[in-house]
């Protein structure tokens, strides 16, 4: 079993990784014990991010491997800024990924090619892992991110209300939760910047973000102020 340390902002996702990775002890920064893998799940604030990556860089081992979260910053990124960018792997962290069958993580030409297969290979121990493309989103909040903020026009154009189309959406692709209670499960700010990310990388018009959608998760980010 593994001591594991967790670094990021969003504590309900934390406590989600706690969860899922039982491990033998989950380490603080106080702690005198040396993780054996290191979490950092911030997706959004890239000043955290990158201050979260130079903390580890000064105060723990190099080969101790870094699964960081990369749906907003994709790895290379996170690699300018890191004094030991091959021990960094990309990962899709986001609250309820845990409910998934799969996990996804993602990695660079950088990446050390013996510490990314014992990574991927402890993570098996606990799910189904696939290697994705180190892009925005990587491959499943990028689709689920897609349907939200097609649903989101659908609403906006008043088609149909909000609880209709959830129930619509579950009913007709048995998906577990309709688009509009999916995006404020996982967060209406990361919905946001995924799409706000691949809009900027692929400067296409499928992920130009329904302005109902920016509506609320504007007004999201005044009432949390």
């Amino acid at each position: 079993m593994k001591k594991i340390l967790i670094l990021g902002e969003n504590e309900k996702l934390n406590t989600e990784i706690k969860h899922m990775f039982y491990a033998d002890s989950i380490l603080t920064k106080t702690s005198k014990e040396f993780p054996d893998i290191i979490f950092e799940t911030t997706n959004i604030n890239r000043e955290i991010k990158f201050n979260n990556l130079k903390y580890i860089d000064d105060n723990y081992d190099a080969t101790t491997p870094v699964i960081s979260s990369s749906l907003c910053i994709p790895v290379l990124e996170q690699s300018v800024e890191s004094w030991r960018p091959e021990r960094i792997i990309g990962a899709a962290l986001y609250p309820t990924f845990s409910e998934l069958k799969g996990m996804e993580i993602s990695k660079t030409h950088i990446t050390d090619e013996h510490i990314f297969p014992k990574v991927k290979t402890w993570l098996e121990y606990f799910k189904e892992v696939h290697v994705a493309t180190d892009r925005a989103g990587l491959i499943h909040l990028r689709i689920i991110s897609l349907i939200i903020n097609e649903a989101y026009l659908v609403w906006q154009e008043g088609t149909s209300n909000e609880a209709d189309i959830d129930t619509a959406m579950k009913l007709g692709t048995n998906y577990p939760y309709g688009p509009i209670e999916w995006s404020k499960r996982i967060g209406l700010d990361l919905i946001y910047h995924v799409l706000l990310k691949m809009n900027d990388e692929f400067k296409d018009d499928r992920y130009r973000i329904t302005p109902l959608l920016k509506e609320k998760y504007l007004e999201q980010l005044i009432i949390s102020n």
